[in-house]
């Protein structure tokens, strides 16, 4: 297990217009047979303290949110995938699909995950993402 710094920016388009930002966390970094776990706290305006794990493969990625929201994504290159968005205001059905994902190694480690996407709430279009994960020590 390795202490890392995170820093996660995040894109966000709706009707044409992007919103971005970028945000500092301390996280861990573990490797488990054949995948990669990244742990971390976020502190999330007006929800509170929320864990997130990502786990990272070969050929997806899978995020995992419990607190003032809990979630499950999947992310896998070309693929769609259905889950649920457990918030303070009730649960939305979720969809996820996924048009790229890209994670980059440094000496057999993961440095850079790049996933980009599009989800529906409740099968309303909420949007196109793009997010970047950099890990240093």
């Amino acid at each position: 297990m390795q202490e890392v710094q995170i820093k996660l920016s995040a894109r966000h388009r709706v009707d044409g217009e992007w919103d971005e930002s970028t945000h500092q966390y301390e996280g861990r970094l573990v490797q488990k047979a054949s995948a990669w776990y990244l742990t971390y706290k976020e502190q999330l305006e007006g929800v509170g303290e929320v864990s997130t794990t990502l786990k990272l493969t070969d050929k997806a990625v899978t995020l995992v949110r419990q607190g003032g929201v809990s979630t499950r994504q999947h992310f896998e290159k070309g693929a769609s995938t259905h889950g649920t968005y457990q918030s303070p205001y009730g649960p939305f059905a979720m969809e996820t699909h996924t048009s790229k994902l890209r994670i980059r190694y440094a000496e057999e480690a993961p440095v850079q995950v790049e996933v980009f996407y599009q989800t529906w709430m409740n099968e309303q279009y909420a949007g196109e993402h793009e997010l970047k994960i950099e890990l240093g020590k």
